[in-house]
């Protein structure tokens, strides 16, 4: 399978009539741009308008990403969504935040090898720290092989520990070693919100998890169609897991828009 460019919504249709309908989206190179510094990422204001569009018609809207949760709703500053935030770690549906999984020591053993390579700064590496985990930017950086260098050095130190390691667009993530993922966030998502049909959204390879649940669920009455955005960036693995594509978040502008003149209800 090979996404097709998506130049209307006709394809789509048949969804838009199987209610409830919901719309899953990554939100990083998705939903915002992609920026130099990950802390100055926000969803555009035209992403924001259309999810309030959509969430006003019944759609049910879930943000699935791999920023914490607070961060996420930051990002996208609308309290009537969803979100599965660090990989499916957290959890924000009907007004409440669940933590998925105990993850033991490994935040503090994180922190414990971060004092000890502090430098990483110098070599425009950019630290994000959850409590589930550890995020190495390295878009910044002068020097790519020599940060993701430095990066593997840091990483070094915690070869006593389990750990998943994830890579996207110019950033290596480590997370404890367990089974959730975006595509579990999906499924559990999917059910929480009584779902029958579902339009997924994705740019990176994570979001390849989250296409292939969506598809899974056809053999459990929900039917689910994936979306990619492209990029000079995007790894064919995303688009070889989604069943359309569009071009950058102008490209999402463009869907979101098209998916919420469709659903909007018609007067009278």
């Amino acid at each position: 399978m090979h996404a097709v460019s998506l130049t209307d919504i006709e394809p789509l249709r048949p969804l838009l009539s199987i209610q409830p309908l919901g719309l899953f989206s990554d939100i990083d190179g998705t939903l915002s741009p992609i920026v130099p510094r990950p802390e100055d990422a926000r969803i555009t204001p035209r992403c924001r308008e259309l999810l309030i569009d959509l969430i006003g018609s019944d759609v049910r809207v879930a943000l699935i990403t791999g920023r914490t949760f607070d961060v996420a709703r930051s990002m996208v500053g609308i309290d009537e969504a969803a979100y599965a935030g660090n990989h499916g770690l957290e959890f924000w549906v009907d007004n409440s935040l669940e933590v998925s999984t105990p993850i033991g020591p490994f935040p503090g053993i994180v922190d414990k090898a971060l004092s000890q390579r502090s430098n990483l700064s110098q070599f425009g590496v950019t630290v994000e720290i959850k409590r589930e985990g550890v995020a190495f930017h390295y878009r910044q950086a002068p020097d790519e092989p020599r940060a993701v260098f430095e990066i593997e050095r840091t990483i070094g130190l915690l070869s006593a520990v389990e750990f998943q390691r994830l890579e996207g667009r110019k950033v290596i993530e480590l997370r404890p070693n367990v089974e959730e993922n975006k595509g579990t966030a999906a499924r559990k998502l999917a059910f929480r919100l009584g779902l029958k049909s579902i339009i997924c959204i994705g740019d990176d390879r994570t979001d390849v998890e989250m296409f292939d649940a969506v598809h899974a669920l056809a053999t459990q009455g929900i039917e689910g169609r994936a979306v990619a955005v492209r990029s000079p960036e995007a790894h064919p693995e995303v688009l070889a897991a989604a069943d359309y594509s569009v071009d950058g978040v102008g490209g999402v502008e463009w869907l979101l828009a098209e998916l919420a003149d469709a659903v909007r209800p018609t007067a009278g």
